[in-house]
């Protein structure tokens, strides 16, 4: 047969074509937008809308601050959904496992030793019966002596006994005093992990650290005989889409996990996610398919951003991708003993099919940040990373809580997120008591290169401080247009490549009215206080044509900052002073907020003077 095809045709869809004609079509990423490693998001467009939140932080100096565990190490972390609370179990000094009813409120109380030791490449099943099963794996080496056990979660601190579920291919080894499952009184019990051990998907997960060749329908294809961290989904017509590290996928040929129904996995490299950091594949509820992954063009070192890919029929990712996580803290402490630390949001997992249903059509998602902090992800679907409309928010629908509809959040367990009422009054509050993070919230609006941005704000404090609330205007890509803060009563402004000092003073504890004035076309910025011009066609601190976004953070711009994010050796030898030090509550406020773009919306003023009077200066005595 021949095939004619255009000049133009890309490199990836004849990968696609071949692959159909020869009946083994895998995932490809057909997009073409890459990623741009000198910024932590990868300088590429976020998922509008995600709610990022911290479980939990460690805290190896103040441990009563955490769950009481001095670790300096928290990874392996997975999600599932049952009995009305989601539950995230990581590896940190053994199995530590949280649970939350919404899913975005994680307090530290709430968290508590599982499992001694050892770690997981699969935490949670809920069977058949409605059994809820934890499993973890205690073993001399992955693919060595050791077992896979099992326990049940019967509530919050509440398990029931031990058992072994399944002895390694080699045997135990040391790891004999569990009993069998069988062995349990409990018939339910016993059930649900006779529906584990014969559900082919689940315990393919389990192959890396046991490595039998025959239990699995994924063992020692292809001569490869480890595949790590495994999932899956159905396409619509029942196919399965096997996932694994190193960028290993397989698609099986009917709708049965078995030997004669799936391939050799194959390497799929047009999505060049990260080849050591796990990838996520689901089927969303919106009929769409996402993959998440460390986008990091195939970078073995750096593990940023965590981004998804989205694609119609779950084979042909065609969107570029989109940051699920780009915002990265420092990492606060040393390397863990046998383990490079390795920095960003990476590991991350959703909820495996079979292992609950949360309300709502959000894609739900955890992953370790450094590993160090254990975060979720709650990303509404459809994943778009554009917004059509004008925006004005007084977020008087929204309940108050840590979800802030229509906004991205980046809510840490000590500098956290919220909405907030008031009498009456609802608003956005951004708390910050971190020595080394910040709250941060982002909106997006309608690509421009005229925008009318305005806002009100509330400082609580006035005192100087390591976390003042900084405002940029940002394109597309993270290129900051226009860049303003506060901090000890006083708003400052860059103009190009200076920051304005004291271009006015504010009271805090009053509500104050700003507006900013961007124009791309002339690449300037206006800023009014209280409709008084403090400072004129300030020039854009970067250079863009255009605006889609802006950001709210209670610290100082970080993304393109590399300290203490190393990719290389040397490793960390050194822990951060006082990271695991609270420091004195900065509160911040915003309300009202319209964002709108288009010509028209904003006076041309290049005619204008960038000076501005004495008089216009001194805003703190006004009237509020």
């Amino acid at each position: 047969m021949i095939i004619l095809l255009p000049p133009a045709y890309s490199v990836v869809a004849l990968l696609a074509l071949a692959a159909h004609v020869t009946g083994a079509q895998l995932p490809i990423y057909s997009a073409t937008a890459q990623t741009d490693l000198s910024s932590h998001d990868g300088k590429l467009r976020w998922a509008v809308g995600i709610q990022n939140v911290q479980v939990i932080r460690s805290a190896a100096n103040n441990p009563s601050l955490a769950d009481g565990l001095d670790t300096i190490y928290r990874h392996h972390p997975f999600l599932a959904y049952w009995g009305g609370r989601f539950w995230v179990m990581h590896d940190g000094a053994g199995s530590r496992l949280a649970w939350s009813t919404n899913g975005l409120d994680w307090s530290a109380a709430e968290s508590s030793p599982i499992f001694d030791g050892g770690h997981h490449r699969m935490a949670f099943y809920v069977a058949p019966n409605g059994r809820f099963l934890a499993s973890h794996y205690r073993g001399t080496r992955n693919g060595g002596l050791g077992v896979r056990l099992v326990r049940e979660i019967l509530g919050p601190r509440a398990y029931g006994p031990i058992y072994n579920i399944k002895t390694n291919y080699l045997g135990p080894g040391p790891y004999v005093h569990w009993p069998w499952y069988a062995t349990s009184p409990d018939p339910g019990f016993v059930a649900a992990c006779e529906a584990l051990r014969n559900d082919p998907l689940f315990r393919q997960q389990w192959q890396e650290e046991d490595q039998d060749p025959v239990f699995y329908t994924v063992s020692t294809n292809g001569g490869n005989r480890v595949w790590k961290a495994f999932n899956w989904y159905r396409l619509s017509d029942q196919r399965i889409v096997g996932l694994w590290k190193n960028n290993y996928m397989a698609v099986s040929a009917g709708s049965e996990w078995t030997p004669d129904n799936v391939p050799n996995p194959a390497q799929v490299k047009s999505f060049r996610w990260h080849p050591g950091a796990k990838i996520w594949g689901e089927h969303t509820r919106d009929g769409r398919y996402a993959m998440i992954g460390c986008a990091s063009n195939g970078d073995n070192q750096r593990r940023w951003p965590l981004a998804a890919a989205i694609s119609e029929d779950g084979l042909n990712f065609n969107t570029p991708f989109l940051v699920i996580a780009g915002d990265m803290p420092p990492q606060r402490y040393e390397n863990d003993p046998g383990d490079d630390k390795n920095c960003g949001p990476q590991y991350v997992r959703g909820i495996t099919p079979g292992n609950g249903d949360p309300p709502g059509k959000e894609l739900w998602l955890t992953y370790s940040m450094n590993k160090e902090d254990i975060w979720v992800a709650s990303v509404p679907t459809p994943i778009v990373g554009q917004v059509t409309n004008d925006v004005r928010d007084d977020f008087q629908a929204q309940l108050p809580g840590r979800r802030v509809a229509g906004w991205n959040t980046y809510s840490p367990q000590w500098a956290p997120v919220a909405i907030v009422a008031e009498g009456t009054n609802r608003f956005v509050r951004l708390e910050d008591r971190d020595p080394y993070d910040y709250a941060n919230v982002m909106r997006v609006f309608p690509q421009n290169s005229l925008a009318h941005l305005s806002f009100q704000l509330r400082a609580h404090q006035k005192i100087t401080s390591s976390a003042p609330l900084e405002i940029d205007v940002v394109s597309s890509n993270g290129t900051r247009a226009a860049a303003i803060a506060l901090n000890g009563g006083k708003i400052t402004a860059w103009n190009g490549t200076t920051e304005e000092e004291d271009v006015c003073k504010y009271r805090v504890n009053e509500w104050i009215n700003l507006e900013l004035l961007v124009d791309g076309r002339r690449q300037v910025y206006t800023l009014k206080v209280e409709g008084v011009e403090v400072l004129k066609n300030a020039s854009f601190c970067e250079t863009t044509p255009t605006v889609e976004r802006i950001v709210f953070r209670t610290g100082e711009f970080r993304l393109r900052d590399f300290n203490r994010r190393r990719h290389t050796e040397p490793f960390l030898t050194t822990r951060l002073p006082n990271a695991d030090v609270p420091e004195p509550l900065q509160q911040f406020d915003i309300d009202n907020v319209t964002l709108v773009t288009g010509r028209g919306v904003i006076q041309d003023t290049r005619n204008v003077s960038t000076s501005v009077a004495p008089e216009a200066r001194d805003l703190s005595s006004k009237t509020q």
